[in-house]
């Protein structure tokens, strides 16, 4: 009777503490701000970190916001710096997609970007099998071997950002801003963290 559970709320029907009123604060400045816009939560284990998030989730997605949400801590394991920040980065595309659903009309257009993206990852995950990366990544495709630089990551980044300016933009689907949730950040080695923090700016 005394344990605790690190279980987060998912919605603001289950909100005691009346959190709630901050989360709709947060949500007014998110959609009134220009972007991009980088927002920190902070806080000591079990302050409510995830759950605020989850609420401000729960309200984006009843507006015109796509989300898409990564937890940092499940992507980290078994790799190291290099490899969390673009598995990172990929997650964050594969679940906006995935959570706009029917309205992911942007395919046919983002379609080279998105293959040089996910031709990418694919060679990572292959590296992985082989336990090579973190000495080179052989891109698979082309048999030519690539160090993982930030200039290739920044290329990610655009290729990302070029996906969703198209995403915002087509008028075939209600969306006009895209919100990013990035969790667990303090949960993974504090140098990955840093790691990815800096992919994101």
């Amino acid at each position: 009777n005394i344990s605790i559970k690190d279980r987060p709320i998912l919605s603001k029907n289950e909100d005691q503490l009346k959190v709630t009123r901050y989360a709709q604060a947060l949500i007014n400045f998110i959609s009134n701000s220009d972007t991009p816009i980088t927002i920190g939560l902070q806080g000591e284990w079990g302050t409510g970190k995830t759950s605020l998030m989850y609420m401000l989730r729960e309200e984006l997605d009843i507006k015109n916001v796509a989300t898409s949400w990564v937890n940092t801590w499940e992507y980290s394991m078994f790799r190291g710096a290099k490899e969390t920040t673009p598995a990172v980065l990929n997650g964050l595309l594969t679940t906006l997609e995935e959570s706009c659903g029917s309205n992911w009309t942007i395919k046919q257009e983002t379609e080279k970007a998105m293959k040089k993206v996910g031709r990418f990852f694919g060679n990572l995950v292959n590296q992985v099998a082989t336990n090579q990366l973190g000495v080179d990544i052989k891109a698979a495709a082309e048999n030519q071997a690539e160090v993982l630089t930030r200039a290739e990551i920044a290329q990610i980044k655009a290729d990302i950002s070029d996906i969703i300016d198209k995403l915002i933009k087509d008028s075939n689907n209600k969306y006009q801003r895209v919100v990013f949730f990035v969790d667990d950040l303090d949960r993974i080695n504090p140098t990955d963290a840093v790691e990815v923090l800096e992919a994101f700016q």
